[in-house]
């Protein structure tokens, strides 16, 4: 029997939980519907239509920077 091993994979929301400028939300998780899960249990307060944005989605090493605004 061969077993499939899935990826995690890193989704990133971008521009959102907008104040005075855009803020960003992030996950690693097997799938989109369990990185909005795990957003919505561990992130605290959210904009649950940011999440309903389709997210950026990468598997491979990447790095990113967030400026804070103001």
């Amino acid at each position: 029997m061969i077993t499939a091993f899935k990826k995690i994979k890193l989704y990133v929301w971008e521009d959102v939980l907008v104040d005075y400028t855009g803020g960003v939300m992030f996950a690693l998780a097997y799938s989109v519907a369990e990185a909005r899960e795990v957003i919505k249990r561990d992130a605290g307060t959210i904009i649950e239509k940011d999440l309903e944005k389709d997210p950026y989605v990468t598997e491979v090493s990447e790095g990113f920077a967030c400026w804070g605004g103001g």
